[in-house]
């Protein structure tokens, strides 16, 4: 058999990534980062735990009003965490 020696490391490193779930578990971890960064400082006070696991992200609410201003903007912020990550991490989001 023969190497293919004209990919790159970081080419080579990235498929590997792709196939063994490795990538979509850092772009689930980058999500659960971006959500203070996205929300703000008064979205972070009611927010008790952040967490995406296979697509979905679970967070933690302490304030039943800012539950439910969020679930009126799940789209929205949906489509912000993905635009800010490049692609599609999480495809629903959980109140709790």
């Amino acid at each position: 058999m023969k190497l293919d020696t004209s990919k790159k490391l970081s080419d080579i490193m990235t498929e590997m990534m792709r196939e063994d779930g490795t990538a979509k578990m850092l772009l689930e971890r980058e999500a659960e980062g971006l959500w203070r960064q996205i929300m703000g400082p008064t979205v972070m006070n009611a927010t008790s735990s952040v967490r995406v696991n296979k697509g979905v992200m679970y967070v933690g609410l302490t304030s039943s009003v800012v539950r439910n201003e969020l679930y009126h903007m799940k789209g929205m912020i949906m489509s912000a965490i993905n635009k800010a990550v490049g692609e599609e991490a999480v495809r629903d989001i959980r109140f709790m």
